[in-house]
């Protein structure tokens, strides 16, 4: 799916100092996702007033303007194949990553048998622009471990090319 970069230190008695001295390239291979089968994607109402309300927000990674909103705990393809209830119980464990907001706000009962409710709502949405979003270097082609550390890098250190 994607390659992961790591640096390595050479730290023998040699040469103590902390200069990099090659870069490894891991191939990611994932399995097969799949989805449960449901109709074409068509934005509800919800989901339209969502972006409209976060439009003028910046990346979660990067910050920079002209975003796109992300489903981050669950993606409409996904709605009919997750437990809302058991998914209700953790809810008050859960923040939007981004604005912070507790998802402990629904009545998982109704969410259950209409899932948009949460799906399309802002407490389930990031925004992200189109680089962290759907190229390469997005959430929908990297592991999530992977992606988030594109959000702290050190030194401008590009963890994904």
């Amino acid at each position: 799916m994607g390659s992961c970069y790591s640096y390595f230190t050479d730290k023998s008695e040699e040469n103590k100092s902390d200069v990099i001295d090659k870069i490894e390239e891991i191939d990611k291979s994932d399995g097969k996702i799949h989805y449960p089968p449901h109709e074409p994607r068509t934005n509800s109402s919800l989901y339209n007033k969502t972006h409209r309300k976060m439009k003028d927000m910046t990346c979660f990674i990067c910050n920079k303007h002209g975003i796109e909103t992300h489903h981050y705990f669950c993606e409409w393809a996904a709605e009919n194949a997750i437990d809302w209830i058991k998914f209700g119980e953790s809810s008050k464990y859960l923040y939007n990553p981004q604005t912070g907001e507790n998802i402990n706000i629904f009545d998982w009962e109704q969410v259950s048998k209409n899932p948009t409710i949460f799906v399309d709502s802002p407490q389930n949405m990031i925004t992200l622009c189109k680089q962290h979003h759907t190229s390469r270097q997005g959430i929908h082609h990297l592991p999530f471990p992977i992606w988030i550390l594109q959000k702290y890098p050190k030194n401008n250190f590009i963890f994904v090319s």
